[in-house]
């Protein structure tokens, strides 16, 4: 069984390329708290094709590039993000100028 992280788009803006936030949850050794550990990959994106906020597998693969060598399983889902919206529309108003 190949090894396989999940995490969620953050950026897609470099050509062929994405980074994937993976989230994992460790237990410290002596005080038994759990805390959280975030690590950013560079995922390689052919054509882009992959949007911010989609949540995805990432499998490893041979080196693309330096820092590279993750690609993208295909999409597992859509994360939806809340956008802010006014409770009542904005009223502009226009002074007229007077002759």
């Amino acid at each position: 069984m190949q090894k396989y992280l999940t995490g969620v788009v953050v950026t897609n803006t470099a050509k062929d390329t994405a980074v994937v936030e993976v989230v994992t949850w460790k237990t410290h050794r002596i005080f038994k708290k759990r805390y959280k550990r975030t690590g950013r990959y560079l995922v390689h994106n052919p054509d882009n094709t992959i949007e911010v906020g989609t949540k995805v597998e990432i499998i490893p693969t041979r080196p693309i590039s330096k820092r590279k060598f993750w690609r993208i399983q295909p999409i597992s889902e859509r994360i939806v993000t809340k956008k802010k919206v006014a409770k009542k529309p904005i009223k502009t108003v226009v002074k007229k100028e007077s002759k």
